[in-house]
C-alpha cells in the first residue's frame, strides 16, 4: 500500500510541474498538496510547493512550507537556501546566515551560501568578518568573479592597495568587460599609495630634528609634525627674519603653506630654495607633489625627473614617476 501511495504522490507532482510550468497555479497547487498527502514525509514536495508559493510571491505560505520541508528533514539543504534568500530579501539578515549557515553544515562546498554569508557579513558593516568566507569560496571557485570583484573592494576599503590591486587585475582577466572600470580602480588604488607614501616622507623629512629640540627650529618641526601650520609657519618666519637664507626654515616654511592649501605661495618659496641650493631634493619633491595638487602634472613630471638625475636611487622617485605619467596619459583626468 506505501508503495502505491508512494507512485500516485509522484504522478501527482509530476503533474504539480507540467501545471505550474503552464502557468496554470491553481492546478500546479492542487496537484502538489495531493502528493503531499499521499507522502507526508517527503520534504521534496514540501521545498516545491515552497518554490511555487515564492514564484507567485506569497511570501509568508512559502516560508511556512519550506519551514515544514525543513521539520521533516532537518537537513533539507535546498529548503534552507531558499529560505535565506527570503529573509536577505525581506532585510532578515542574521536569520539569512543562519538558514546558509544551516546548509554549509551539511554541504560544506556549497559555493553560493558560503558566497551569500559573506555578502550578508558586508550588507552588515562586517566587511572584515567577510573575507574568510570569500577567500573560502576561492578555494572550491578560483575563477569566482563576483567574489574578486567584492575582495577587491573591501581591500580597497580597507587601504590594502595591493590586495585590492591583486583581485581586480584577476577581475579583469576573467571577464574583459570590467576592464575599463577595472583600470580606473587599480589607478585609483595606486594613486592613494602614492598619496600616503608622500605623507609618510613628509613625515620622515619633518623629523629629522629630535623632538626635545627647544630651537625655534625645533619648535617649527614639531608643529609641522602635529599639523599645527600656523605655529609652523610663524616659527620658521622668526628664524627667516635673522637668516633669509636658511635652508630648513624655507622648506618648513613652504611645507606650512601647502599644509595650509596655499600652494602657489608654497612654490614661490620652494623656487627660492632651489635658486639658492640648485641640488636640494627635498624642495623638487615638494614642488613635485604640489604640483599634482595643482594638476600640473607636466611640471611635477619636470621636478619629479630632476630628482632622479640628483639621486637615481632616490625612495620612492620611480613610483611617483609612474604615477605622474599615469595622470599625463590619461589627459591629466583624476579618474
Amino acid at each position: 500500500m506505501a508503495n502505491i501511495k508512494e507512485t500516485y504522490a509522484q504522478r501527482h507532482y509530476e503533474s504539480a510541474l507540467d501545471y505550474f510550468e503552464q502557468g496554470n497555479y491553481d492546478k500546479a497547487l492542487q496537484q502538489i498538496d495531493n502528493a503531499i498527502q499521499k507522502s507526508p514525509n517527503n520534504p521534496d514536495y514540501y521545498s516545491t510547493k515552497g518554490v511555487f508559493l515564492h514564484r507567485m510571491n506569497d511570501i509568508p505560505k512559502a516560508i511556512n512550507a519550506y519551514q515544514k520541508a525543513i521539520e521533516v528533514f532537518p537537513g533539507h539543504t535546498f529548503s534552507h537556501y531558499n529560505l535565506g534568500i527570503i529573509f536577505m530579501k525581506d532585510g532578515k539578515i542574521l536569520q539569512a546566515i543562519q538558514q546558509w549557515e544551516e546548509v554549509i553544515k551539511n554541504k560544506p562546498d556549497d559555493v553560493d551560501s558560503i558566497f551569500n554569508i559573506a555578502v550578508a557579513l558586508s550588507k552588515l558593516g562586517k566587511s572584515k568578518q567577510a573575507i574568510p568566507f570569500y577567500k573560502k569560496v576561492l578555494e572550491y571557485d578560483p575563477c569566482h568573479v563576483m567574489t574578486h570583484q567584492n575582495l577587491a573592494v573591501i581591500y580597497r576599503d580597507e587601504c590594502d592597495y595591493a590586495q585590492a590591486k591583486y583581485h581586480f587585475n584577476i577581475l579583469k582577466d576573467l571577464d574583459t568587460t570590467y576592464s575599463e572600470v577595472v583600470d580606473k580602480e587599480i589607478f585609483r588604488c595606486e594613486e592613494q599609495e602614492f598619496l600616503a607614501k608622500i605623507e609618510e616622507e613628509k613625515k620622515q623629512t619633518a623629523s629629522f630634528i629630535g623632538t626635545g629640540d627647544n630651537s625655534d627650529m625645533g619648535k617649527a618641526l614639531s608643529a609641522l609634525i602635529k599639523e599645527d601650520f600656523d605655529n609652523a609657519l610663524d616659527f620658521a618666519n622668526i628664524i627667516l627674519s635673522d637668516s633669509p637664507e636658511d635652508k630648513n626654515a624655507l622648506l618648513v616654511k613652504a611645507q606650512a603653506l601647502a599644509g595650509k592649501y596655499k600652494d602657489e605661495e608654497a612654490l614661490k618659496v620652494l623656487n627660492k630654495v632651489v635658486e639658492l641650493y640648485p641640488e636640494e631634493i627635498e624642495a623638487y619633491f615638494q614642488m613635485g607633489t604640489i604640483s599634482m595638487n595643482l594638476g600640473k602634472y607636466s611640471q611635477a613630471m619636470d621636478y619629479f625627473q630632476k630628482i632622479k638625475k640628483l639621486d637615481a636611487n632616490y625612495p620612492l622617485i620611480d613610483e611617483n614617476i609612474d604615477i605622474v605619467r599615469k595622470y599625463i596619459i590619461n589627459g591629466g583626468q583624476n579618474i
